[in-house]
C-alpha cells in the first residue's frame, strides 16, 4: 500500500503441487505479482512496518463538483491503495496523496474525467523533513507551545501543572492502550476533590494520530483553564469552574502518534494488528499480501457501526475493525463516558483539518431534533474563531462534509449528551497535518475562545 500498509512476518504454504513445493509456485507467483505491484506504487511482499519515505510524492486537492465519475474512481484508487485521502473522506473535493509511481496515470485519469486539481504540495518529503528538524530542536523534557511533543512530555506537563494547581487539578488514568501506554486525563475545576457532582465538559484530542494540532490544542485549553497562559479571560474561566468540572483527555491515541513522529508521518489510526490486507491469508493464518495494523478511532463507536465512510480492507484508514469497540483507546473512553453520561453537559472533541465546526449526526441526512441549538452553538463558535485572528471556520452538520458511521461524536449524542461536536482546526490544506509549530499558538488563541463562546450557550 502506498501509505497505509505495513507489515512483518513472512508467508508460507506448507504443500506440494505436481512434485513441486507448492510454496516455491507461490513465491515466484507473489514475486512476479510484487513486480507489477510496484509499478503501481503499493506493496504486495511482507515489509517491515518501519519508517515510510515520502521522496516524490505529492499532494493535490480534486474539484469532484464537475465530473460525475470522479468521486467514484477515487474512491476506486483509495481501495486499491493507489492513493491515500488526507482531508475527512470524499466529498465535493478530496485532498490526495500522490506518490512518484502513480503521478502520472492518477494525474491523467483526472484530465480525462474533467476533474480539476490543484497541487498543494510539491514536495512532501521536504515538508516532512522541515517537520522533523523543528521536533528536533525541541529541549528534552520541556514543554511549551512552540513545538509537537512526545506523548510523555505531555503527560509530565500535566501532573506538573497538578503539583502547582493541586486545589484545582488533578490527573488520572482512562486505561492502558494496545502498547501499554497511560489514557492520562486531567481534571479541572475549583475545589476540584469536592466537584465530583459538578457537570462534566469533556473535551479530547488525538484521536486520530496524525492530527497533531488537535492534541496541542486541547493541551492550550488545559493551560488557559489553569492560568498558564491567556491572563486576560481568567476571570472568565474562574466563573465556569465554580460551576462545572473540565474533564480532558489530551491524547486519545497515544500509539499512533508515536508512530506518526517515528516512522509514518501520516498514520491515523491505532497500532494494534488488525488482519490480513483485503483478507488473504493462508490456511495456517499467515498475511499472503501483508499484515494490517490498527483501526480508525472514530470510526470504532457502536453507533450506525460500519455502515458509511468505511472499508472492509483492514490495511484502510477507515478500517472501522470488526466489531465496535475493538481498540483499547476506544473501549477506555467509551467506558468512563458511559458511565458519567448523565453528568456530561458538553462533548468537544478536536481534529484537523480543514476550519469545520461539525455537528451530529454523520450518518442520517435528516437533521436530529436538536439542530436548532447546534446551529446556534456553531455560530457563536465560529464567530468567535474569526475575531480573534479572522480565520474562516464553517458550521456544518457532518454528514454535510461526508457520511460517516461510528463516531465519537455521533456516539455521544446517542447517549443523551446533546451537545456533542467535534472541531477541524487549521489549516485548510496547504500545509494539512503538518501545521507549523509557528501556528500552535494562534490556532489555540482562537479556539480557547471559541470554546468560551461554546459554554456560553450552554
Amino acid at each position: 500500500a502506498v501509505v497505509s500498509t505495513q507489515s512483518t512476518g513472512s508467508s508460507g504454504i506448507n504443500a506440494e503441487y505436481g512434485g513441486q513445493p507448492l510454496v516455491t509456485m507461490f513465491t515466484v507467483a507473489l514475486c512476479v505479482l510484487s513486480l507489477v505491484a510496484s509499478c503501481h506504487g503499493y506493496r504486495l511482499m511482507e515489509e517491515e512496518d518501519g519508517v515510510v519515505d515520502y521522496t516524490g510524492y505529492k499532494t493535490i486537492r480534486v474539484d469532484l463538483s464537475g465530473s460525475a465519475g470522479a468521486a467514484a474512481v477515487v474512491r476506486e484508487w483509495v481501495d486499491e491503495e493507489r492513493v491515500d485521502v488526507l482531508n475527512e473522506g470524499i466529498g465535493d473535493e478530496a485532498d490526495l496523496l500522490v506518490g512518484p509511481n502513480e503521478w502520472e496515470s492518477v494525474t491523467g485519469e483526472l484530465e480525462n474525467l474533467a476533474a480539476s486539481y490543484e497541487i498543494l504540495s510539491e514536495d512532501v518529503v521536504g515538508d516532512v523533513e522541515t517537520e522533523r528538524a523543528q521536533l528536533l530542536s525541541a529541549v528534552p523534557g520541556v514543554f511549551d507551545f512552540n513545538n509537537y511533543y512526545a506523548v510523555k512530555y505531555m503527560h509530565s506537563h500535566l501532573d506538573a501543572l497538578v503539583s502547582r494547581h493541586p486545589e484545582k487539578a488533578e490527573t488520572f488514568s482512562l486505561g492502558q492502550t494496545y502498547q501499554g501506554r497511560d489514557m492520562k486525563a486531567i481534571r479541572i475545576s475549583n475545589n476540584v476533590a469536592s466537584s465530583g457532582s459538578k457537570p462534566i465538559i469533556w473535551v479530547d484530542g488525538g484521536i486520530h494520530a496524525r492530527e497533531w494540532v488537535s492534541s496541542a490544542t486541547v493541551m492550550y485549553i488545559v493551560n488557559s483553564l489553569l492560568g498558564e497562559v491567556e491572563p486576560s479571560l481568567q476571570s472568565k474561566f474562574q466563573g465556569l469552574m465554580n460551576k462545572y468540572q473540565f474533564v480532558i483527555l489530551p491524547m486519545s491515541n497515544p500509539d499512533g502518534y508515536e508512530f506518526s513522529r517515528t516512522g509514518n508521518r501520516f498514520w491515523r489510526k491505532t497500532r494494534r494488528p488488525s488482519g490480513c490486507k483485503y483478507g488473504y491469508e493462508t490456511s495456517n493464518g499467515r498475511c499472503i499480501y501483508g499484515k494490517c495494523y490498527g483501526v480508525d478511532p472514530n470510526r470504532n463507536w457502536d453507533i450506525d457501526f460500519g455502515r458509511q465512510g468505511v472499508s472492509k480492507n483492514p490495511c484502510s484508514d477507515v478500517y472501522p475493525g470488526k466489531s465496535a469497540f475493538t481498540e483499547k483507546n476506544t473501549q477506555a473512553m467509551s467506558s468512563w463516558l458511559a458511565k458519567h453520561a448523565s453528568q456530561i453537559d458538553l462533548y468537544l472533541s478536536f481534529h484537523s483539518y480543514s476550519q469545520l465546526f461539525l455537528k451530529p449526526v454523520g450518518y442520517d441526512r435528516n437533521p436530529p431534533v436538536d439542530a436548532a441549538m447546534h446551529n446556534a452553538a456553531g455560530s457563536a463558535v465560529v464567530n468567535a474563531i474569526y475575531g480573534t485572528h479572522g480565520k474562516v471556520y464553517k458550521n456544518i452538520r457532518s454528514v454535510e462534509l461526508y457520511p460517516t458511521s461510528g463516531s465519537s461524536q455521533d456516539w455521544m449524542y446517542s447517549k443523551g449528551v446533546k451537545n456533542a461536536y467535534t472541531i477541524e482546526l487549521r489549516d485548510t490544506g496547504r500545509h494539512g497535518f503538518q501545521l507549523p509549530a509557528s501556528q500552535i499558538i494562534p490556532t489555540g488563541e482562537e479556539n480557547v475562545r471559541g470554546f468560551l463562546a461554546l459554554l456560553e450557550t450552554l
